[in-house]
């Protein structure tokens, strides 16, 4: 007869909980972002231009579970506020937001076989256009200019478009 111990089962929720990948996820989000904020720019930060915290939830939820995405997509921007102060606190709960919606929203495109490969592309859009009104009606308010805000990030976008298309093809 099968017999199922304790340890066993324990083991495989801890495994399943994918910590080591979350870890290591969050530290190289933060490290990316750190190095990005070094790289000195005149008037727009790089940050608001690459868009380098998109690249580990997107990373995450190609390759493990949302949870870990989630995870990375909440702490990253508040452990790089502390380590780096950036971003701007009155931008941190923006950021997260657009994380989180922008994790939520990959993680159902990604499963519609039509729009895989450009799902990375819609999340970031949506997310970027509607997070500032979530804010809103939690009486959070934001000042940014959303259409400013996306002109700025063409490039992070096409970089995230980049990565999501070919990370699914390796992938595959």
């Amino acid at each position: 007869m099968f017999r199922v111990t304790s340890s066993a089962v324990g083991f495989e929720a801890i495994k399943n909980l994918q910590i080591v990948e979350t870890v290591l996820l969050l530290a190289g989000s933060v490290f990316l972002q750190f190095i990005i904020h070094l790289i000195p720019s005149t008037g727009t930060p790089l940050g608001a231009v690459l868009l380098a915290m998109f690249y580990a939830p997107l990373i995450a939820i190609i390759f493990f579970r949302i949870h870990v995405a989630l995870v990375v997509g909440l702490l990253s921007p508040i452990i790089n506020y502390l380590v780096t102060g950036a971003p701007k606190a009155e931008l941190l709960t923006l950021m997260t937001v657009e994380l989180v919606v922008f994790t939520v929203l990959l993680y159902f495109f990604l499963n519609i076989n039509g729009i895989k490969k450009i799902s990375a592309l819609l999340a970031v859009l949506i997310a970027l256009l509607i997070s500032p009104s979530i804010l809103s009606l939690i009486d959070i308010a934001q000042t940014n200019n959303i259409i400013q805000s996306i002109t700025l990030a063409v490039p992070g976008i096409a970089i995230l478009s980049l990565l999501n298309y070919f990370l699914l093809r390796y992938k595959e």
